[in-house]
């Protein structure tokens, strides 16, 4: 896996990721957008320019602009000719004894967009905002999951991986319970604790997913989503939003990188006190072990 990973274009990159990376906690807002949409797709930078930056963001081009300026560079020409530059000196494929010699131009393509979609989730639990994320996920009174459309069987796993961990899990499906696990609760019922809600939403964006967060935010629940690299209406409701690169050249858009999110989130919950966590698996397998269920 080391070896595969290491000769990967996006690993290569770490220059401008870095420049990026290091300042995206100081920038305003709308250019802290570009500068997310950018490091998730900054092998694809290559081929786009100012415009569809802008567009694919949600920002203006004076915003990419602005941006590109404050990371020292005079205009898209500037930072693809580094670009360029890096991919020259890097290593732009698998190895060629990795056995993956035989595969045809589309899955090789898809292959490649997949690991980088990894390394892109994994790089992310670096950022204070997911350390901040799993302290709230942890802490939080009761955390609440929810899920649209394809992705909804995504969010019903994650609610239950995360059930094991800890207590007041629990999956809701809006239209299907009408919001009845909040009649008249304000998210805040015990103490200062708060609840959090955890949104799962990928294109093509459900319509209820932002009404679903804008009603969290108004009773005090805390908000995490977890999404795709497109995604255009989270950054403005809550900055614990965390990307999955998902276009990788197949039919349809891949949730490889939004399931190992969702994985990382479980663990990181997980790693907070190992001591609880052990104790609950240990009473878990002694109850399924009495429903021969494995």
């Amino acid at each position: 896996m080391k070896s595969v990973f290491s000769s990967h274009p996006q690993v290569e990159l770490i220059g401008v990721a870095d420049r990026i990376q290091s300042m995206l906690a100081e920038l305003p807002r709308q250019e802290a957008r570009v500068a997310q949409y950018m490091l998730l797709n900054i092998d694809d930078l290559v081929f786009q320019n100012g415009a569809s930056i802008a567009r694919k963001a949600g920002a203006s081009e004076v915003t990419v602009s602005r941006l590109l300026r404050r990371l020292g560079y005079r205009g898209m020409a500037g930072l693809k000719r580094e670009l360029r530059a890096m991919h020259a000196e890097g290593n732009l494929g698998l190895d060629a004894d990795d056995g993956t010699e035989n595969l045809d131009d589309t899955l090789r393509h898809a292959l490649d967009g997949e690991l980088k979609a990894l390394v892109s989730v994994f790089s992310q639990t670096s950022d204070p905002r997911w350390s901040r994320a799993v302290r709230i996920v942890t802490g939080a009174n009761r955390v609440f999951v929810t899920g649209f459309q394809s992705v909804r069987g995504l969010a019903e796993d994650l609610a239950r991986r995360l059930a094991l961990m800890r207590d007041d899990v629990r999956f809701f499906a809006a239209h299907d319970g009408m919001l009845g696990e909040w009649v008249g609760d304000d998210g805040t019922t015990r103490g200062r604790r708060r609840d959090c809600v955890i949104i799962v939403d990928v294109i093509p964006y459900a319509l209820e997913a932002p009404l679903v967060a804008d009603m969290s935010r108004e009773a005090g629940r805390q908000l995490v989503v977890l999404t795709d690299e497109l995604c255009h209406w989270a950054q403005a409701r809550t900055d614990l939003v965390f990307h999955a690169p998902s276009r990788n050249g197949m039919a349809i858009e891949s949730t490889v990188a939004l399931t190992s999110l969702a994985n990382l989130l479980v663990d990181a919950v997980a790693r907070r006190n190992p001591a609880r966590t052990d104790r609950r698996l240990k009473r878990w397998q002694t109850m399924t072990r009495k429903l021969n269920v494995f």
